[in-house]
């Protein structure tokens, strides 16, 4: 991979940390007008609605900061001069699975490993 797909990569990277943290920001403001505390809900499908909203809501938040946190692990490896390299074999990501995920950790072969472990 040279320097011109790197820097292209980091700017992917850049750009999808912005938005989620954008994201994120929209969420702290939705959840404001979710009672989180569970308060007067009104009757038994209320009281199900609602908490099927927070729960949907908490599955939204605790997706986008994994999301956020295997990109800012993406952009220290860029720092650090070893993006691109599989956690799990240290071969070399290819760059076309790199374009896909840009903020993938290992390559298709150890992914189907960590995926689906052999007993």
């Amino acid at each position: 991979m040279n320097k011109k797909d790197i820097i292209s990569l980091e700017k992917i990277l850049i750009q999808r940390r912005t938005e989620l943290l954008s994201k994120s920001n929209s969420n702290t403001n939705r959840r404001k007008g979710i009672d989180l505390d569970g308060g007067n809900v009104g009757d038994e499908i209320d009281a199900a609605s609602q908490n099927s909203e927070k729960e949907m809501y908490f599955e939204l938040v605790s997706n986008d900061k994994m999301a956020l946190s295997a990109v800012n692990d993406a952009l220290s490896k860029v720092e650090r001069g070893i993006y691109g390299k599989c956690e799990y074999c240290e071969g070399v990501i290819p760059l076309g699975r790199l374009k896909a995920i840009p903020w993938t950790k290992y390559c298709i072969k150890c992914q189907e490993e960590v995926e689906n472990p052999k007993k």
